[in-house]
């Protein structure tokens, strides 16, 4: 009889837990939000600091290659009031502190 109680409580217990709304999430936003008319003003042999007026400073500076920048944007349990970037990946090449190549992914 005890054993039954105790079933019986558990499971309405646990099946009280599935009653409940899921909890907030809030977005998270990270990196650097980039319009096209942005990427529209670079010009190949820009210098690094005209780049930087531009677009900001890059998301991901490469140790190994200095003349490789990465704009990244990344977001997560977004909602229709999050911030939006309308590129997700952009790769600058420079050469000699100039502008050589635009990657947009």
């Amino acid at each position: 009889m005890k054993k039954t109680i105790l079933l019986l409580t558990t499971l309405i217990t646990l099946s009280g837990c599935s009653l409940l709304p899921e909890p907030y999430k809030p977005p998270v936003v990270q990196g650097n939000v980039i319009k096209t008319e942005q990427v529209q003003q670079l010009q190949l042999g820009m210098t690094e600091s005209q780049v930087m007026y531009v677009l900001g400073t890059p998301m991901v500076q490469n140790t190994v290659q200095p003349n490789l920048w990465h704009y990244l944007f990344t977001s997560r349990y977004t909602n229709k009031d999050s911030i939006v970037s309308e590129v997700k990946h952009l790769t600058l090449t420079f050469d000699n502190g100039r502008l050589q190549n635009i990657q947009q992914r």
